[in-house]
């Protein structure tokens, strides 16, 4: 089953269980071990997934973590487990906890979660320091595509300490940025509208506080402007993709077209590697091509219509010539040769 499925599956059953979850344990057994066992991870196993992970401090003894992710006989990544009541996880209420967790066990993860929200902490701040502020929140009732393309790295089969450790940090930038970005866009600062006219090069004189005022109105504008243009980008592009996905389930190989192929193969039997000779069908025409190479096209077949026809790409566009069966292209043997041998010729130049 694929992964964003196994996500979908979970989310629905945490929208139907959750209101009957009234423990921590009954959160653990019930949505925690089955998203670890989503990102892969053998609940089951204790060389894998170990339950109650003692992380012992020099200050207190028997601390446990819910669970801890084992690699190499090594904590990886801690889980901390809430009930699923305690909606907000606080940061804050819960950092001591988090931290002498963290440093005890020297993994360089740990997740805070209520089964609902998963909150992924490291010390991209400062290192051996647990951050303030998790570097990616995810929650299993509600997220975005993205947000799946980062938890898919913390999967068994895809998981790479070092890797995910800087994609953490890159993870943290964007956030904050994000932020940023938004706010300027909200209400731009003296600082951003200052930099504006600057960078654009186009206000010579002196840039008063009222200058400013001014083009904070425009700012606000080009940043409209800019959004519009980028949505109305994406759509295109939505709507691009919706027409070729259209034309690709269009596409229907007929035996007809296959035997075309064969006797296009058989006509270059001995001139060159037959193997060399491939097709890509399409919507309106059959394509013989070399080399795999869509610009290295031999011949077009034309037979998903009443009169069939061969087709050879030139420089002027396409030359069409009608056949009544297939046996007819054999006629057509030395001009598909000759195409050959010039395609060959063209693309020893390059």
């Amino acid at each position: 089953m694929e992964f964003c499925e196994k996500i979908e599956q979970l989310k629905e059953r945490a929208i139907n269980i959750r209101e009957s979850l009234s423990t921590e344990e009954a959160t653990k057994n019930a949505l925690v071990m089955p998203f670890l066992n989503m990102l892969g991870y053998d609940v089951f196993n204790p060389l894998e997934v170990v339950p109650e992970y003692v992380a012992d401090s020099r200050f207190k003894k028997d601390e446990k973590v819910d669970y801890a992710i084992i690699k190499d006989g090594k904590p990886i990544i801690l889980i901390e487990c809430k009930k699923i009541d305690n909606d907000k996880l606080d940061v804050k209420k819960h950092a001591g906890q988090l931290f002498k967790y963290f440093t005890a066990s020297k993994a360089k993860f740990i997740i805070l979660t209520n089964g609902i929200v998963y909150k992924f902490f490291s010390d991209i701040d400062e290192t051996n320091v647990l951050d303030k502020e998790p570097f990616f929140v995810f929650n299993i009732t509600d997220f975005k595509q993205a947000q799946l393309e980062t938890l898919f790295e913390f999967c068994k089969d895809k998981f790479d300490v070092d890797k995910a450790y800087s994609n953490a940090g890159d993870l943290k930038y964007i956030k904050q940025f994000e932020l940023v970005i938004e706010s300027e866009y909200r209400s731009p600062s003296d600082d951003f509208v200052r930099y504006l006219l600057d960078k654009s090069g186009i206000y010579d004189g002196v840039k008063t506080a009222k200058v400013i005022d001014k083009h904070k109105k425009t700012t606000v504008e080009a940043f409209n402007l800019f959004m519009s243009k980028v949505m109305k980008t994406s759509l295109d592009f939505s709507l691009n993709k919706q027409v070729e996905d259209k034309e690709k389930s269009q596409v229907v190989t007929t035996v007809e077209e296959l035997e075309g192929y064969a006797i296009v193969k058989s006509i270059l039997n001995g001139d060159i590697d037959v193997e060399r000779v491939v097709y890509r069908d399409n919507a309106s025409y059959f394509n013989v091509i070399l080399d795999d190479n869509i610009r290295k096209t031999i011949c077009r077949l034309y037979f998903n219509r009443s009169k069939k026809y061969i087709a050879f790409v030139n420089e002027n566009g396409e030359n069409k010539i009608q056949i009544n069966s297939l046996n007819e292209i054999f006629k057509y043997s030395n001009l598909i040769k000759e195409k050959v041998l010039e395609i060959d010729k063209e693309y020893s130049k390059k």
